[in-house]
């Protein structure tokens, strides 16, 4: 079941299995002594249908599935209601505050925020990063891209970042600044890819 854990033996390496994943598919983590993960690894390479990944197709499934990564699409300066992540805030929370950052969160929740994490689908093949600006037709900046690559899985550039609410709707036309020059684009909903997760 999605988010379980147990403790348990792979070919006899003592290993913690949840069933979770950062990627929107439904996947294992497995939490393993330093000194057996080289044997781990090997063992379970050797099985047919395993084959290696690094945390870049771990990153880019992640940003295919909306989902955020700390440091780049939330930090300090970032609200769950601004993130589209107030399902996090349990309902008591939400009535009786009494946490840090509860005046603004609490604000958001009642008034709706200024800036929003939306999805953001490129025009023709630039790719757009982290840190590139968004801005309307006008040039005018609206917004900043936190995470952006290629998606293999929809064949295309897309991007993740926040936006003003005037341009937080679905179908918005914008621009991202790629190497200074304004590539056409559009906010989209998340995610770009459904999730897979074994409920």
């Amino acid at each position: 079941m999605f988010m379980s854990m147990e403790n348990l033996k792979i070919d006899d390496i003592r290993c913690g299995v949840t069933r979770s994943g950062y990627t929107g598919e439904d996947g294992y983590e497995i939490t393993v002594p330093a000194e057996d993960a080289e044997e781990l690894v090997e063992t379970l390479l050797a099985e047919p249908e395993v084959m290696p990944a690094g945390l870049g197709a771990r990153d880019t499934l992640r940003l295919e599935a909306g989902l955020c990564l700390y440091g780049n699409d939330i930090d300090e300066t970032t609200t769950p209601v601004e993130a589209g992540l107030s399902w996090t805030i349990n309902k008591r929370r939400r009535e009786d505050g009494g946490f840090p950052g509860d005046g603004v969160i609490l604000r958001q929740l009642a008034e709706g925020p200024t800036r929003r994490r939306v999805g953001i689908w490129i025009d023709g093949k630039a790719v757009a990063r982290a840190g590139n600006d968004i801005t309307d037709g006008s040039g005018r900046p609206v917004g900043v891209l936190t995470s952006g690559g290629f998606g293999p899985s929809v064949g295309g550039p897309i991007g993740m970042g926040y936006v003003d609410v005037d341009h937080a709707a679905a179908e918005t036309p914008v621009n991202v600044i790629v190497r200074g020059k304004p590539i056409s684009a559009h906010v989209t909903k998340l995610p770009f890819v459904a999730h897979r997760y074994a409920k």
